[in-house]
C-alpha cells in the first residue's frame, strides 16, 4: 500500500500532455469549422455585391471580423462569382491553413 502513494499524480502529470494537445487539436478544428462558415458567408456578401454592381471586396471585408479580414483574398471571376480564400488563425504549430468558398 505505500508503494502506490501519489500514483494518481504521477498519472495524471503523465496524462496532462495529452489532454492538452486533445484540446488544443480540438479548438484548432473548431476555428478551422469557424473560418470555413465566415467565408462562405464573406462570398455570398460579395456575389449579392457584384450582383447589384457595387464591390465585391468591401462586402467581403465588411462581413469578416477584422481578425480574418486582414487574411482574405477575393477573387471576381468573369461569369460574376466570388471566391474567397481565408487564412485560419493557428493554434498548433501547422503549416499554414486556408480555407475557401465560392458563391455565384
Amino acid at each position: 500500500m505505500a508503494a502506490e502513494r501519489g500514483q494518481a499524480g504521477v498519472e495524471l502529470v503523465a496524462l496532462l500532455p495529452c489532454l492538452v494537445l486533445l484540446a488544443a487539436a480540438l479548438s484548432q478544428a473548431c476555428i478551422f469549422a469557424l473560418c470555413a462558415i465566415a467565408a462562405e458567408r464573406a462570398a455570398g456578401a460579395g456575389a449579392r455585391a457584384a450582383a447589384r454592381g457595387s464591390s465585391p471586396g468591401a462586402a467581403v471585408h465588411a462581413v469578416l471580423p477584422r481578425a480574418l479580414a486582414r487574411g482574405v483574398t477575393v477573387h471576381v471571376g468573369a461569369d460574376g462569382g466570388v471566391a474567397v480564400k481565408l487564412v485560419v488563425p493557428r493554434v498548433l504549430p501547422l503549416p499554414a491553413l486556408t480555407v475557401g468558398a465560392v458563391e455565384r
